[in-house]
């Protein structure tokens, strides 16, 4: 590690240089006005929230400081899976200081206009006044602008119900901590607090018509029940209306008498529901006669029909942004409700379906956030989404779950965050390496996320988890081979090695099978491993060597889920075969292959494992303490793929301080 007066936590001497030079190339690229738009902070992980609230508080125009303030005011947030309402509380904190620098702005430009005492020109700013003098009416300026984000910015959606209640408590606690209880005042001074049951709601995001467009679909062809869904659209536009003078109710001091137009408008909700509910019935073949069939459809799908549930966003384009952390539940197992009608059905998980959901209820230039397991982007059965996500400008970044993890509580959860911009015909997409971090490391981990531009051809149905750009080159040379391993293997080849489908820091690849004996002293075969066949030994070895490396664990890294080592990963692996036995490399790439067998048998412990049916002893592989083989193995194998020496040392110290400690 490099000493702690150059280093952050636990970080080498490589990472320090590499760290230093992005800044020096950060710096030049800011000076020299080379970062022009939103991607581009993105990009280069700036922080766009300071960068915004050190606008507001430059900005000498008034105009210009109206048109963040609407901006701000406007701009809806959905967490279509809310749960408690973790994600909504992280965007009510990005808000908060851009409401408060605009508010303290318009305070200044009021106080200089005064200063000068043109009674004239006091108009000039009435409306900053007037905003103003609204928050004078409220228990103080936070209570104020905690308020207005609640009301106007922030939307959630959850399927249990429970969920949702404790959400919009959560939020009403944040209010209720901004205000000194005042004995004297009636509900010791405490204003009513604002009602947010339209922004925060029950229903399943996956069931229901999200667009007017998609209640026609359902009706084409029957000419009449497209007029009375004609009429549905005229009863929403109605509906918004009284919602939207209920909402500014909300945002004045007292709420209290609003009762009454709130249960207004839920019957009048309830009636729009219905209607279409009845309609989307028909589509789960349960038809409006069939009094306990369609009770119980409604029951166990709770339809949210986001077109009138938010007809002023979704008239308007959808939502500005789109953020979460759908679940990640197999379809196998959602037994309640069924879904239809989604193109992402076929990656078999509920988180796929919810990001092609929000794809339609997002405006069209809206950005969106995603946390969701890594086989996102690099598992065969994840196809649909993949073709979902590669229609939109994308940054996506990569996290282990091991040494340490981003969510603790749960097991495998090696995670990616994607953050999609606008669709595009020809996307930019941008990755990172894949984070593996210490616990002490994790308070710099955001910070020192650095995207870079992937190659997109290293493997079919996967996104690559390339981190700079000498991958990028290492991956080029890769390519060059023309052929893959699939091309040597042979069902019935008589020289065999073996492979464990488990990855951890190392890869278990071997030409023996490890012992495991059962309590009686009696032989199994090892669950996790499998194995390669090939016509004669020479090829066996080779392809030992070569699965053995630190290249092919780097290779297995940045195209896979990086849980399971796959027949896919193995058999598409570039490799010429026949050409690397020809070479000057294959002699020694077959001895030392054959010492590191050695090497990994003697280091070797058999260990008893208590399980619940049987005691097992098992033979136990450590490749870390043969890592100095491996790296006279990636040399040659290096030198084959025509790596420079640079590239050659990349690869050989890939994630060492994490794979020998």
């Amino acid at each position: 590690m490099a000493p702690e007066e150059f280093a952050l936590p636990k970080e080498t001497w490589r990472e320090v240089i590499s760290r230093r030079q992005r800044y020096i190339e950060i710096h030049a690229k800011l000076t020299n006005g080379e970062v022009r738009e939103i991607n581009d902070l993105i990009t280069y992980n700036l922080d766009i929230r300071q960068f915004t609230q050190d606008v507001i508080e430059r900005c000498e125009g008034s105009d210009l400081l109206r048109a963040f303030w609407e901006s701000i005011q406007s701009v809806t947030v959905l967490d279509p899976t809310c749960g408690s309402g973790a994600f909504l509380f992280a965007a009510l904190n990005i808000l908060e200081p851009l409401y408060q620098t605009c508010l303290e702005r318009m305070e200044a430009f009021v106080a200089d206009l005064d200063r000068t005492g043109k009674k004239s020109r006091i108009k000039q700013f009435q409306d900053f006044r007037n905003i103003h003098n609204n928050i004078a009416g409220h228990p103080n300026t936070r209570y104020f602008i905690l308020k207005s984000i609640i009301l106007n910015n922030l939307f959630g959606v959850d399927i249990m119900e429970e969920a949702v209640e404790i959400c919009k408590l959560r939020l009403f606690l944040k209010l209720v901590a901004q205000v000194d209880p005042n004995l004297v005042h009636e509900n010791l001074g405490i204003e009513p607090l604002p009602d947010i049951d339209f922004n925060i709601r029950a229903g399943n995001t996956l069931v229901g018509y999200a667009t007017y467009k998609e209640v026609l679909a359902s009706a084409e062809g029957d000419w009449i029940r497209l007029q009375e869904l004609e009429c549905v659209q005229r009863k929403a536009e109605d509906l918004q209306q009284y919602l939207n003078m209920f909402r500014a109710v909300q945002v004045q001091t007292d709420s209290s008498d609003s009762l009454k137009d709130k249960i207004q408008l839920r019957l009048y909700l309830e009636e729009l529901k219905s209607e279409l509910n009845l309609q989307l019935a028909k589509e789960y073949g349960v038809g409006p006669d069939e009094v306990r069939a369609y009770e119980k459809w409604q029951k166990s799908h709770e339809p949210f029909h986001w077109f009138i549930e938010y007809y002023g966003i979704m008239t308007n384009g959808g939502f500005d942004v789109i953020i979460g952390n759908p679940p990640y539940i197999e379809l196998r197992e959602v037994k309640d409700y069924k879904t239809i009608s989604y193109l992402c059905e076929s990656c078999g998980n509920l988180y796929p379906l919810v990001l092609e959901r929000c794809g339609v209820l997002a405006k069209e230039n809206a950005r969106q956030g995603y946390i969701v397991p890594v086989s996102s982007i690099s598992t065969d059965r994840y196809e649909a989404l993949q073709n979902h996500l590669s229609q939109f400008n994308h940054h996506f970044s990569n996290f282990d779950d091991r040494p340490s993890r981003l969510f603790y509580g749960l097991e495998h959860i090696r995670l990616t965050i994607h953050i999609l911009g606008v669709r595009s015909k020809d996307p930019n997409v941008f990755s990172t390496r894949y984070h593996k971090w210490f616990a002490d490391e994790r308070d710099n981990l955001f910070h020192l996320i650095a995207y870079t531009i992937p190659s997109k051809t290293f493997m079919p149905k996967s996104f690559t988890k390339f981190g700079n750009t000498i991958e990028d080159t290492i991956a080029k040379k890769v390519q060059g081979q023309k052929k893959t391993l699939t091309r040597f293997t042979e069902k019935q080849g008589r020289s065999n090695i073996y492979y464990s489908r488990k990855v951890g820091y190392f890869l278990q690849v071997l030409n023996f099978i490890p012992k495991v004996l059962n309590s009686s002293g009696e032989s199994r075969l090892p669950s996790e491993f499998k194995q390669l066949n090939f016509s004669n030994n020479e090829y066996a070895t080779l392809v030992l060597g070569i699965l053995n490396s630190s290249l092919f664990y780097w290779y297995v890294t940045v195209v896979s889920d990086c849980r399971h080592l796959n027949v896919r990963e193995v058999q598409s692996f570039p490799i010429n075969v026949d050409a690397l036995r020809d070479s000057k490399h294959a002699m020694p790439i077959i001895e030392i292959a054959s010492s590191l067998m050695r090497d990994i048998k003697a280091n070797s412990e058999m260990k008893t494992m208590n399980y619940k049916d049987d005691v097992l002893h098992i033979q136990h592989i450590y490749p870390k303490t043969s890592k100095g083989i491996l790296d006279k193995l990636d040399q040659h194998i290096g030198r084959y793929f025509g790596m420079s020496e640079e590239e050659i040392d990349y690869i050989i110290n890939y994630e060492i301080k994490y794979r020998v400690g």
